[in-house]
């Protein structure tokens, strides 16, 4: 009974442990992440929002934040700056927004579970990976008997208590996964269109008559009443859901000068702490904000900023600080050794290509650059003044270091054959024509102890973007969202058309955004809400209301839409009258050369999932090839672009043994497809009809 000992030694601080893991982490097959508790201040708990009418509470949501950043924390090795933790903040209040939702959506179903039910998981044959994962020796055997009688145990009584609920949990979901799944099913007819849609190539010629180029507007005359008429008889075209638009002035709360100078101070006092004996690996230690490591670096692994500073350094040298895109660095080189690897370092200028006889001027171009750059003339400024390659011609051309494999093929093969300062080319690739010089070579790895400070915002900084943004919001109440802005100098933005599911353009995910957007009325102002990289004070600018849209609003676009339908009707007959000169037996391309402002092509070889050229994602022509043999002439039909003509040139066999072997796959492929989609749509009907009220603000600046 060694094993029975060992486990009872330690099987209540396990089921604790692995309750609340599993409490926080239960995963769906279905694909959705829950966290299994819900959110229950007490009477006096602090009210950070509201879903449904049931409260979230700062202590509830501040505790599932805190374990969030200890996870982030462990993964990256890094502490979490300010703009990450507010990423997390959205992430664990969307996630306990869903949660809620279901839980919701569980109690209105009466889902229950029976203890019976939990007794039945725990003790049946195959309880749950959690729990029996301790009782299984170094062959993977299962001891049943030593696992039911720890579980039986009285000292146990309280771990299992929470076992019982994680599971009872689980299986809550579980039921209202199998409602939601219940109507879902996959027929043979999918697959098969699944497998054919894959893997059946077909080509085919065509002749596209396009309403446009063949009707002219002036052939068409339509009233008023007609276009009045064409929009009663389509309502379904001019539909729309209820949508909002908002003005918003946004108000940094990124770091300021006075931060970055308070990095760049404390990086200088560090420096004269190593001018006293300092041990640089302690104080990386101490003050890094990343771990120090004994990897060491190729090029191209580190910014170009540090590579710049650390590879021109010599072994033992302090080199910094130097600011890069996360802060500032302190880097001592503590090693150096000859790497299997050759890198080299090169600059170019690339002239595109261009078709037609303009192409001989433009190689006569780079020949006459070749010359000037091998004349002495500087690399960088003849970059700056011709390289087509606008990224790097800032630069003077400079690429940095490259390994093999780093550059397309010709380029590659140049730059690697050169000798150093260099100068080759004209070289042809699928860019255009690259003059190269390559400036370095080198096998070196470099072991480096980093002292890296991320500059973040001081609360003098967040502070002033909150008091300012408070400002905004009394003085635009009162005075005027766009005066007070003009008068402050504060630029307005102005966001599309937004309906209640979707992301607010310009903005992302903002339950508080959302929610004021729909619950305020036209013209009405907020009061500062978080926004990505700081607040923002909105204004409703535009309400439309679920349903048709009145005439007046669309009276441009159903007059365009009237007059593509009169022309379609004319183009009918012209493409009839085509069609009925055609048989089977005649060349379609050939017969297409009498008519003019026609486009009569080949597709060339494409499946279903494909975009045939000349033709791009047109159902309708692929479901009409699809459903055609090879020789066939298609009757005139239509398309996305105007009617076509079509004769099928070829199409490959349907493999029914190759069916026979994935088909299995296919169909779980398809059905996993649908139970994705209803989920998340579920999901999202679930949100639209929600009222979610979110107070983060009033809790985190």
């Amino acid at each position: 009974m060694a094993l029975m000992t060992q486990i009872r030694d330690n099987l209540t601080t396990l089921f604790a442990v692995l309750a609340v893991f599993f409490i926080i982490l239960i995963v769906f097959d279905w694909g959705m992440d829950y966290t299994g508790t819900r959110g229950r201040g007490g009477a006096n708990a602090e009210v950070l929002g509201m879903i449904n009418g049931r409260e979230v509470s700062y202590r509830d949501f501040s505790e599932r934040l805190r374990r969030e950043v200890e996870t982030q924390r462990e993964r990256t090795k890094t502490e979490v700056d300010e703009e990450t933790e507010r990423q997390l903040r959205g992430q664990v209040w969307n996630s306990l927004v869903d949660e809620t939702l279901l839980e919701q959506e569980i109690e209105r179903l009466g889902i229950i579970v029976t203890d019976e039910e939990i007794v039945d998981v725990i003790r049946g044959p195959n309880p749950p990976e959690f729990l029996v994962q301790r009782f299984r020796d170094s062959t993977g055997t299962f001891h049943r008997e030593d696992y039911l009688q720890a579980i039986m145990a009285p000292e146990n009584k309280q771990a299992m208590v929470q076992v019982e609920e994680v599971i009872r949990q689980q299986l809550r979901r579980q039921k209202l996964q199998s409602l939601l799944f219940a109507s879902v099913h996959v027929t043979e007819g999918e697959v098969l269109q699944r497998f054919s849609d894959r893997n059946i190539t077909m080509e085919a010629e065509y002749v596209l008559f396009d309403p446009n180029r063949v009707i002219p507007d002036s052939s068409v005359v339509l009233t008023d009443n007609d276009v009045q008429k064409f929009y009663g008889a389509h309502p379904d075209e001019f539909k729309v859901r209820a949508a909002r638009r908002l003005k918003y002035v946004v108000f940094n709360q990124l770091p300021s000068h006075a931060d970055s100078e308070a990095v760049w101070k404390e990086m200088t006092r560090l420096q004269d702490q190593l001018a006293t004996g300092m041990d640089f690996e302690d104080l990386a230690k101490t003050y890094s904000e990343i771990p120090v490591t004994d990897a060491y670096f190729k090029h191209g692994e580190l910014t170009r900023e540090k590579e710049n500073l650390v590879f021109s350094s010599k072994k033992g040298q302090v080199v910094g600080p130097v600011k890069d895109f996360d802060g500032y660095h302190l880097i001592k080189v503590v090693d150096e050794r000859q790497g299997k690897d050759e890198f080299v370092k090169a600059s170019h200028i690339l002239l595109r290509t261009v078709p037609g006889p303009d192409s001989t001027i433009v190689i006569q171009k780079a020949r006459d650059l070749l010359r000037r750059a091998r004349g002495g003339e500087d690399f960088a400024k003849l970059a700056r003044e011709n390289s087509q390659d606008f990224g790097s011609a800032q630069l003077g051309g400079e690429l940095g270091w490259t390994g093999k494999g780093g550059w397309v093929k010709e380029f590659e093969e140049a730059a690697f054959k050169a000798k150093i300062n260099e100068v080759v080319g004209p070289v042809r690739s699928q860019f255009g024509w690259h003059i190269i010089k390559v400036s370095g070579r080198d096998k070196r790895e470099l072991k480096i102890i980093d002292i890296a400070m991320r500059v973040r915002s001081s609360s003098q900084t967040i502070d002033a973007a909150l008091q300012q943004a408070n400002d905004f919001a009394y003085l635009a109440g009162e005075e005027g969202f766009e005066k007070s802005a003009e008068v402050s100098k504060y630029e307005i933005r102005e966001t599309p058309e937004f309906s209640r599911s979707s992301m607010i353009p310009g903005i992302g995910m903002n339950d508080a955004a959302m929610t004021f957007a729909f619950k305020a009325k036209l013209g009405e102002v907020s009061e500062p809400i978080t926004v990505s990289g700081g607040l923002a004070v909105f204004k409703v600018s535009g309400i439309t209301e679920e349903g048709v849209r009145p005439f007046q609003d669309v009276k441009g676009i159903s007059r365009s839409m009237a007059l593509k339908e009169a022309k379609m009707q004319k183009l009918r007959v012209h493409v009839e009258a085509f069609h009925s000169t055609l048989s089977p037996m005649t060349e379609l391309l050939d017969a297409a050369k009498s008519l003019s402002n026609v486009s009569a092509q080949k597709t060339g070889p494409f499946k279903a999932t494909d975009f045939p050229s000349g033709i791009g994602r047109d159902p309708k022509f692929i479901g009409k090839a699809m459903t055609m043999n090879p020789g066939e002439l298609s009757t005139p039909f239509e398309g996305l672009r105007g009617f076509y003509v079509m004769k099928l040139l070829s199409k490959t066999d349907f493999d029914s043994t190759q069916y026979a072997a994935e088909r299995v796959s296919l169909r779980d492929q398809v059905l996993q497809e649908k139970r994705n989609r209803i989920v998340s749509d579920w999901i999202a009907s679930l949100r639209q009809a929600a009222d979610i009220e979110d107070h983060r603000d009033k809790f985190y600046r």
